[in-house]
């Protein structure tokens, strides 16, 4: 005990003794391993301090605990980290959680870096209680510099992240593979979901049990006769909001891991199951390799590999679901949905712009990472940046147009009420909104297809 006592007193003299400064203009994170002990893998935690240096202020957290995360992100040479805290620590400040464990997010399959922080703001403007942080520093690990990083939030039942109760509240990942840390089921139908909460004694055979048969039920309703009824179909256990925004994020953001790794909760006396957060994006916004997503929709890509797909068109044949789907879309787009996400893509990128040059100096930026991210390359940080900005705009364009065309005329109550519902909002096939109707041709008109005549 005394030996170790040394140690750390030690470790932590060294540590407070060095000088640290900030590297660019986004605070600088400093992590000293004890005897700079290598992190070598996702379960075993090694002891570290961090020094943290944000403008004048420089804080120093002692006796942290670091590892490894991510699935395949974390065989690459730029790893992205967990880190836990020995107490509740508000690394963000007050507006973010107070919480233990927090994120290193490396972004490296992500030439800008910023397509995770532009999904923070985007499910802030669908209105989801709780989007993961986004707080970018140059990160220093054992006195070598590693890169531009992201701090965000870990995915879990806390104050300010997922706010159910902890000790009897479902936080569940829907999944195509099982964590081998996270306790788990498999569905009748074959749907791995990895239980996050409850955890510990929490999870008693009985509540896994619990879980599993809600599960099924949910599965044998969606695929029963009655799939569309309101209160014995699937809107008797899905929140009808959270399952539409959640949705369009997913088709918006043409996410490849969208269907794949999804995150639902629920309160254990409540039968409804809600959507979020949204998290996991840097293959998203037309990064991925598996094809171009700027005219196509996930839900229609008829992968096998991803069973969420068989879900979602399934719910595309219910009536209901596509003019909810559909009417939610023109709202958003009426708010101005395409000009808030190119203007937070400014705003990000002129964000990380002196970071990602250090970042690029140290990393490549026109060569491949890894073999599922978008195989097109650049010289330069900017025409990464152009590229997303394009799919943002041409992708919402196409997603307004197939929308309509998915859509039916039919008269229901839908759980959104359009805003001005008394006046005509009018969209061309571009998905450019307009005030009239001079010329003869196709038109979206309340969310409908519409061919108008000449006067």
């Amino acid at each position: 005990m005394k030996i170790i006592l040394f140690i750390l007193l030690s470790f932590n003299t060294i540590a407070n003794a060095q000088s640290y400064t900030q590297l660019t203009d986004v605070p600088t994170m400093y992590i000293e391993t004890i005897d700079k002990t290598n992190i070598i893998d996702k379960t075993s935690y090694v002891l570290c301090n961090i020094t943290y240096v944000d403008g004048k202020d420089i804080s120093i957290y002692e006796n942290v605990e670091i590892k490894g995360r991510g699935n395949s992100t974390w065989y690459a040479e730029k790893k992205p980290y967990k880190i836990k805290f020995p107490k509740k620590t508000a690394l963000l400040g007050s507006i973010f959680a107070k919480a233990k464990t927090w994120t290193l997010l490396a972004n490296h399959a992500d030439k800008t870096m910023i397509r995770n922080a532009l999904t923070y703001d985007l499910g802030k403007f669908l209105g989801f209680s709780f989007c993961p942080a986004a707080k970018f520093v140059d990160l220093y690990l054992n006195g070598e510099y590693s890169g531009t990083y992201q701090i965000s939030d870990q995915v879990q039942v806390h104050e300010k992240r997922v706010e159910i109760d902890n000790n009897t509240g479902w936080l569940l990942e829907l999944t195509d593979d099982i964590h081998k840390d996270d306790p788990y089921i498999i569905t009748d139908k074959g749907f791995y979901i990895n239980i996050k909460n409850p955890k510990d004694e929490n999870l008693t055979d009985i509540c896994k049990q619990e879980i599993l048969d809600w599960c099924n039920q949910l599965e044998n309703v969606i695929a029963s006769n009655s799939y569309t009824d309101v209160s014995k179909g699937y809107r008797s256990m899905l929140d009808e909001k959270t399952l539409i925004d959640w949705y369009i994020a997913t088709e918006l953001t043409g996410n490849v891991d969208g269907f794949t790794s999804v995150y639902v909760y629920k309160e254990a006396n409540s039968n409804l199951l809600y959507f979020g957060p949204l998290w996991d994006e840097d293959l998203g916004y037309g990064n991925s390799s598996e094809r171009d997503w700027t005219n196509s929709l996930l839900a229609f890509s008829y992968n096998k590999e991803r069973k969420l797909e068989n879900v979602i068109r399934r719910l595309w044949q219910d009536v209901y679901f596509f003019q909810a789907v559909n009417s939610r879309w023109i709202e958003l787009l009426d708010k101005g949905i395409e000009n808030f996400l190119l203007n937070k893509i400014d705003s990000l990128s002129n964000l990380v712009y002196l970071t990602q040059q250090k970042n690029f100096e140290k990393w490549s930026i026109n060569e491949m990472i890894f073999s599922f991210e978008r195989h097109v390359y650049h010289n330069t940080y900017e025409e990464y940046v152009t590229d997303l900005k394009c799919f943002v705009s041409n992708h919402i364009s196409y997603m307004t147009q197939r929308f309509a065309e998915l859509s039916k005329s039919t008269n229901i109550q839908l759980p959104y009420k359009r805003e001005n519902s008394g006046n005509y909002i009018i969209y061309n096939l571009q998905g450019q909104k307009v005030s009239t109707t001079e010329r003869k041709g196709i038109y979206i008109v309340n969310g409908r297809k519409r061919f108008i005549s000449s006067k």
